[in-house]
């Protein structure tokens, strides 16, 4: 393990008997970190399903410097990781490992406490931040988890699923709307249409702030990626980006990372194609099973289409928000 910008810390609640010592981890750090993340899912009945090359994805353009947290026991022993998302300093996202053991609630503490020091100290940096929200992600059935997020002030807003299908057979071919093709994404050519397509589909998802073409492009910096899973739906006449479909593959598993239509092409059937036409390509290449996550209660029915196309939900996360 390497040792990296130390912080060493206490929290005023653990100071006589839990200290903890923070710092930021690594990309060196990542298979440590992935033994963290898959002892808290086997620790909630879950089969462990992260791999370094999922977390190197989720940490491509991250700056772990800032953005993340390892923990350390009184005998030096790992405790804990959390890392970030920033929404703009107007939203936080939180998701903290706090590895099963004495020092648990203790440590779920110090990383609630890390998330919340972050976003307050930052959300002067972001355009006309009042008041910031902070959102940690918790298995429906982490009642512990859920007790000392209410506890410290958070309220459950939102439900999110994983969902999985499996492709037991050879999918089907899509069944394109009228006037609709698709194209896999060119680096350099289509970033402005991958951007239209992305940020205009997902203005009507609960609670998202804008984002910006560099951070949807941030996923086009990772070693494996791989452009021909990203697909544009668009208009032949017209040549217009009616919205997108990103996958790709980890550790053999296909995954639908982003899938949105804008609003003139909706209802239609395009998502459903776009789900077929993906199937189709990750088949090709050997892929027998698809996850993706989606908000339970999507304004444009997310889930239903989902379902049509063979999903079903493996898990449910409920979302906390506290503001700040």
């Amino acid at each position: 393990m390497t040792a990296h910008n130390p912080i060493t810390q206490t929290s005023t609640q653990s100071e006589t008997t839990h200290p903890f010592t923070l710092r930021a981890p690594t990309r060196e750090d990542a298979a440590l970190v992935v033994d963290v993340m898959n002892a808290c899912q086997s620790a909630l009945g879950d089969a462990p399903d992260m791999n370094v090359d999922e977390l190197l994805k989720d940490w491509v353009g991250a700056d772990l410097d800032d953005q993340a947290v390892l923990v350390f026991g009184p005998d030096g022993e790992v405790v804990g990781f959390a890392d970030l998302m920033n929404r703009r300093y107007q939203q936080i996202n939180v998701y903290a490992y706090p590895l099963p053991g004495p020092h648990w609630t203790a440590v779920f503490a110090q990383l609630m406490a890390w998330g919340e020091d972050w976003a307050s100290s930052h959300k002067h940096l972001g355009e006309g931040v009042d008041k910031v929200e902070v959102h940690f992600f918790r298995r429906a059935n982490d009642e512990a988890a859920c007790r000392a997020l209410e506890g410290a002030g958070y309220s459950n807003v939102r439900t999110h699923y994983v969902m999985v299908a499996e492709l037991a057979e050879a999918p089907p071919l899509p069944i394109w709307p009228d006037g609709i093709s698709v194209r896999s994404y060119t680096p350099g050519v289509d970033d402005d249409d991958l951007f239209l397509g992305g940020e205009e589909s997902f203005q009507d998802m609960w609670n998202r702030p804008s984002s910006t073409k560099e951070r949807w492009l941030l996923p086009t910096q990772a070693e494996n990626f791989d452009p021909t899973l990203w697909f544009l739906p668009y208009d032949t006449t017209t040549g217009d980006v009616c919205g997108v479909c990103l996958c790709s593959i980890v550790a053999g598993v296909g995954e639908v990372d982003t899938l949105g239509i804008r609003r003139a092409w909706r209802r239609q059937g395009l998502g459903l194609a776009l789900l077929h036409h993906a199937y189709g390509e990750l088949w090709q290449r050997g892929v027998r099973q698809v996850s993706l996550s989606v908000d339970a209660e999507s304004p444009t029915g997310a889930p239903r289409l989902y379902e049509r196309a063979g999903f079903r939900v493996v898990k449910q996360f409920a979302r906390y928000m506290k503001k700040i």
